[in-house]
C-alpha cells in the first residue's frame, strides 16, 4: 500500500544534493520507470540520499552516472 502523498515526510519527498533540492513524485514511480537528476554528484552519493525513500516505500532503486542531452547527472531506476 502506498502512503498518502500528503503524509510523505519532506526528507523522503525531497533529496538535497550540493545544496539543491530535488522534488521526487514517488507515487508515480512504478517498477521499470526512471528519472534523471542533473547533478555533479556521483551515483553512489545519490544512491545514499535515496536510501530513506527506498526504505519508506519498500522499493529497490539503482542509480547510474550518465551524460544525457549534454547534461552530466545520474539516472535512477526503480527496480521493484
Amino acid at each position: 500500500m502506498v502512503p498518502s502523498p500528503l503524509r510523505v515526510p519532506d526528507d523522503v519527498r525531497f533529496i538535497v544534493l550540493h545544496g539543491i533540492e530535488y522534488y521526487i513524485d514517488w507515487e508515480r514511480m512504478l517498477p521499470g520507470r526512471s528519472f534523471f537528476l542533473k547533478t555533479t554528484s556521483t551515483a553512489r552519493q545519490v544512491q545514499k540520499k535515496l536510501r530513506t525513500a527506498a526504505q519508506y516505500f519498500d522499493m529497490e532503486l539503482k542509480a547510474v552516472q550518465r551524460c544525457e542531452y549534454g547534461y552530466y547527472g545520474v539516472r535512477v531506476w526503480r527496480l521493484t
